[in-house]
């Protein structure tokens, strides 16, 4: 069978912006959102099938200059079939260790992890999270020191599922991860099961926190800063007695502005900040 092709859409501005093109290319469509550093860009995927949005996507790219935003310098737009895009990963996705003791290691690397790691292997797929990027990374430090063993558990937007799989190797009895893309819903997945969690582990297709039942002990969100911001007072009858919140994909200005005040707002305190180069996460307790 011939493997998938996608239209690489890759979007170079600098890191402010980075937030606004991000929700278009995600609200259009696209699939696998990265946010790469050299040179700064986002990258999307859209389904070829689909090319037809091509020019409303670039309509809406042009409307964030009526906003007070970096200009965007270039759109580019590649044809890349799902073989070619898994080749890219292996080029740039490395076994790295985070924290104290978590390593998030692809599936084939070859890296011998030491004893007392915690290891996540991962096979990305066309979906975000390897923890090569700011927030995620931050994301798994915060997981680390927050997290203890015998919560519950969920994580927003779980793309690879990096962060649900880890927060069930640390000792999370339930977890529910979850995503509104189909296909990262399907990559977590299989990462879940390629770790040996899927007892503890339930990867579904949802909406946002509009999806979870119950109440957690921790859950954890690394969206741009609009979902953040808008999603904020959803996120405390989720949450039991003194249930804390992590948050990160978003930065500079848009914290101080919007996802600090908002999170405030809607009822939790603030415990700790984290920051790496222009990037936030934070974690937030309720009272």
């Amino acid at each position: 069978m011939k493997p998938p092709e996608w239209l690489s859409i890759r979007v170079v501005a600098p890191p402010l912006a980075w937030d606004a093109i991000a929700a278009v290319l995600i609200d259009s469509g696209c699939t696998g959102v990265e946010l790469r550093e050299q040179p700064y860009s986002v990258v999307a995927y859209l389904p070829q099938s689909e090319q037809e949005r091509l020019s409303a996507i670039k309509a809406r790219l042009q409307q964030l200059s009526e906003y007070d935003l970096p200009p965007i310098h270039k759109v580019e737009v590649q044809s890349v079939t799902e073989q070619n895009w898994h080749t890219a990963w292996r080029r740039y996705f490395r076994s790295r260790r985070f924290g104290q003791r978590i390593r998030v290691q692809p599936t084939w690397s070859r890296h011998q992890p030491a004893p007392e790691e915690i290891v996540v292997y991962l096979d990305p797929g066309l979906a975000f999270g390897t923890g090569g990027h700011a927030t995620t990374a931050l994301c798994l430090e915060l997981l680390e020191r927050y997290l203890q063993p015998g919560m519950r558990v969920a994580d927003v937007g779980t793309g690879t599922g990096i962060l649900a799989i880890t927060a069930a190797k640390l000792g999370a009895r339930e977890v529910i991860a979850v995503d509104n893309d189909e296909l990262a819903i399907k990559i977590a997945q299989g990462n879940i099961e390629r770790n040996g969690v899927a007892e503890v582990v339930r990867a579904q297709l949802g909406d946002g926190f509009h999806a979870l039942a119950g109440t957690f002990d921790l859950i954890v969100c690394n969206i741009i800063s609009e979902f953040l911001i808008a999603t904020a007072s959803q996120v405390p009858p989720r949450l039991r007695p003194q249930g804390v919140y992590i948050l990160s994909g978003t930065s500079g200005r848009n914290w101080r502005r919007g996802v600090r005040r908002a999170v405030e707002s809607a009822g939790l305190t603030l415990e700790e900040v984290r920051k790496r180069r222009t990037w936030v996460a934070a974690a937030f307790r309720k009272p």
